[in-house]
């Protein structure tokens, strides 16, 4: 049953990967039909919008074996869950930064094989670190230079910011996933290493609570956040905001 149920996992993030890759370039595709030549009149006007109804309809049933897919899966997953029934005594729900803690607590010493894998944890994070930043720094590049944002097609303006900051986000998301699935292996195997020193002596409690790494991850994400919104602001995204807010009430909802 546990087999058959990390399969399932596997198998769910597999599709899940797939189908947010195939969105992705459904919508990049759909963007670079409406915006190729074939598509402009002699005068310049486009001959058929970028973006419809029917356009993403057809472009979403193309993906609908995928959708399926995923919610099979996922009804599979709950149904083994389930059935499985409540964990064994002992089994509660940590994560392996904690059951790390409480282990280290309990011996006298690392071996030298755990000491090398919290290590690489740390170099893993910081590496993921170091990607996002300079990730950040080129999205910072685009975003900061008002002449990317001067032209009047909406449209075009869009589809230009997504393709120069989409993949650089992007690469820092992906940055992030690897060092976590490396960090998750890694505890994996430095706890199965623990389990078979002996408890020597009983160590002080661990403290509890988030460590110093976590408070700067979280302190650097707020400055991101920040400093996103102001990028935001000084580029004229707030007009922009603005004038698709009136826009859609005035046109779609119809108060005007």
């Amino acid at each position: 049953m546990t087999a058959l149920r990390k399969i399932l996992k596997i198998l769910l993030t597999a599709v899940l990967l797939a189908l947010c890759a195939a969105l992705c370039f459904q919508a990049v595709d759909i963007y670079r039909l409406g915006n190729a030549p074939e598509n402009f009149s002699a005068p310049g006007v486009r001959i058929e919008p970028v973006y419809s109804r029917q356009i993403a309809g057809d472009r979403l049933a193309a993906l609908l074996p995928l959708f399926w897919s995923a919610g099979v899966l996922a009804a599979a997953g709950l149904i083994l869950e389930a059935a499985a029934g409540k964990r064994e005594k002992g089994r509660a729900l940590r994560s392996p930064e904690e059951i790390l803690r409480r282990m280290k607590s309990r011996v006298s010493a690392l071996p030298e094989e755990a000491l090398r894998e919290e290590k690489g944890r740390k170099r893993a994070y910081v590496g993921a670190l170091a990607v996002s930043a300079v990730c950040l720094i080129l999205s910072l590049w685009y975003l900061l230079d008002g002449r990317n944002f001067a032209g009047t097609d909406l449209e075009h303006t869009v589809g230009q910011l997504l393709l120069w900051v989409g993949p650089w986000v992007g690469l820092a998301l992906a940055a992030w996933i690897a060092a976590v699935l490396y960090g998750g292996k890694s505890a994996e195997r430095e706890i199965a290493l623990l389990k078979t020193l002996p408890r020597e002596q009983e160590a002080p409690p661990a403290p509890k609570g988030p460590g110093r790494g976590r408070t700067y991850l979280r302190l650097a994400l707020y400055a991101l956040g920040i400093v996103l919104v102001a990028a935001g602001a000084a580029n004229g995204g707030l007009r922009d905001v603005l004038v698709k807010a009136i826009n859609i009430c005035t046109e779609c909802i119809g108060l005007g």
